[in-house]
C-alpha cells in the first residue's frame, strides 16, 4: 500500500479550522511533473534554468526531463525533448555538449558522464515502455561512446571519467556511478563488461571513505592507474568538499538497493548514517561539508533532503520521518511546486520521492526484458 506524506493527516487551515487533504505521494509526483514541465520545458524541447549562470540549458537538465517523462508516462514529452537533444547537443562521438544557450547555442562543448548515462538509461526504459525497440540502438551507441572516450583504464579494467574532458587528467566523480544502469548496460555492451565496473565503483566508494580525514565523500577526486585514489588538484577549480555532486551517491546507492537487493549497495557503502548524525546534531544538514563532516555553509537545500530520503528510510528511518514532517512536508512541497527558479531542488526532490514512493520500483523492468532489435 502507497506510504502517504503524512500518513492519513490532514493539515488544518488556520482560520475555520477546515480540512485540507494530503497529497499522495503518487500524486505529489504527478502534479510537480506537470507544474515542472510547464516551467521548465520548452516548447522546442529544451529545459532551460533562467537562474542559474545567467541561463542555461545543460545536457544533465535533457537528461533529467527524460527520465522523468519515462517514469510518468508522458511519451509526447520524452518524444520532444530527445528530438531537441539529439539535434542541438549532441556530438560526433556519440556524447553530448553539456551546456547550450538559446542565444549563444552552444557555449562548452565539453562532456558530462552523469548526463551522457542517464540519456542512455532513459531510452532503454522507453524502449520498453513505449514499445520502441529502435531507442536500443541509439542508448548503445551512448554507451559504446562513453566506454571509448570518457572511460579510464584501472589495471585490467576501466572506469567513466567525469567526462571527456577528464580522461588525460584521470578525474572521476562518484556521482556519476549508476550502479543500477549497469545491467541494461551490460546487456547491450557486453564488450563494455559493466558488471565489473558497478564492482569498481563500489570498490572507490569504499576506498574514498577509507581515507584519512574523509568522512564524506569529495565531489571530485582523482584516480591513478592502479586504482588509488586522491584528492583533486586545488588548481583544476573543481570541489575536494561534500555538495551537490556528492549528495547524488546517497541517492544512487540507495535506489540500487531498492531494485536489485545488491548487498553492497545495502550496507551504507557512501555513509548516510554520518549525514544522519549530523541532521540529528545539527538540526540540519547544510550545502558544503568539508570530507571530515565540517559544515562550510549555513544555506540548506531542498535538492539534498529530497536526494537522502530514500537513504535515510533505510539506514535512518528517523530521520527520513523527520524530513517527511518538517523538511519536505506537504506545505514546504506545495510551495515548492510554484517555483520557476529552484531547478535543481525541484529534481531532486521529485527524483527523492519517485525512490521512497517506490513508483521507480514500479517502473524499472529486469535487465533481461529489453527487446532485441537493430542487431543488438
Amino acid at each position: 500500500m502507497q506510504r502517504l506524506m503524512h500518513a492519513v493527516l490532514v493539515l488544518l487551515c488556520a482560520a475555520g479550522g477546515a480540512a485540507e487533504s494530503v497529497l499522495t505521494d503518487d500524486e505529489f509526483l504527478r502534479e510537480e511533473w506537470k507544474t515542472y514541465r510547464s516551467s521548465y520545458i520548452r516548447r522546442d524541447g529544451y529545459v532551460f534554468d533562467p537562474h542559474n549562470n545567467g541561463g542555461e540549458v545543460t545536457s544533465e537538465g535533457q537528461s533529467y526531463a527524460l527520465l522523468r517523462a519515462v517514469w510518468m508516462d508522458d511519451e509526447q514529452t520524452f518524444a520532444r525533448v530527445l528530438r531537441w537533444t539529439e539535434k542541438n547537443l549532441k556530438r560526433s562521438d556519440g556524447m553530448y555538449a553539456w551546456q547550450w544557450h538559446p542565444e549563444d547555442g552552444t557555449k562548452d562543448s565539453n562532456t558530462a558522464t552523469d548526463a551522457d548515462q542517464d540519456i542512455a538509461l532513459a531510452l532503454i526504459l522507453a524502449a520498453h515502455h513505449f514499445d520502441r525497440p529502435e531507442y536500443l540502438a541509439l542508448a548503445r551507441d551512448i554507451i559504446v561512446a562513453v566506454r571509448e572516450h570518457a572511460g579510464i583504464k584501472i589495471g585490467n579494467g576501466w572506469f567513466p571519467s567525469a567526462g571527456n574532458w577528464a580522461v588525460e587528467d584521470r578525474v572521476i566523480n562518484l556521482s556519476y556511478f549508476m550502479p543500477y544502469s549497469y545491467p541494461f548496460f551490460d546487456r547491450l555492451d557486453p564488450e563494455g563488461n559493466w558488471m565489473q565496473v558497478l564492482e569498481t565503483g563500489y570498490d572507490l566508494i569504499e576506498q574514498a571513505r577509507r581515507l584519512p580525514g574523509v568522512m564524506l565523500i569529495p565531489d571530485f577526486m582523482e584516480l591513478d592507474e592502479n586504482g588509488v585514489l586522491k584528492p583533486v588538484a586545488e588548481y583544476r577549480g573543481l570541489s575536494g568538499n561534500f555538495s551537490f555532486d556528492s549528495m547524488r551517491i546517497h541517492w544512487r546507492v540507495a535506489l540500487d538497493c531498492r531494485l536489485n537487493k545488491r548487498p553492497r549497495a545495502c550496507a551504507d557503502p557512501a555513509g548516510t548514517r554520518e549525514l544522519a548524525r549530523l541532521l540529528r546534531e545539527n538540526h540540519k544538514i547544510v550545502l558544503r561539508y568539508t570530507p571530515d563532516a565540517v559544515p562550510m555553509s549555513h544555506t540548506e537545500s531542498l535538492s539534498f533532503y529530497g536526494s537522502l530520503l530514500p537513504a535515510f528510510e533505510q539506514i535512518a528511518p528517523e530521520s527520513a520521518q523527520r524530513i517527511r514532517q518538517k523538511e519536505l512536508s506537504f506545505r514546504v512541497l506545495k510551495r515548492l511546486m510554484k517555483k520557476k527558479d529552484r531547478y535543481y531542488d525541484r529534481n531532486w526532490v521529485w527524483f527523492g520521492f519517485a525512490a521512497s514512493s517506490g513508483l521507480i520500483e514500479r517502473k524499472m523492468p529486469p535487465a533481461s526484458s529489453q527487446k532485441q532489435s537493430c542487431g543488438l
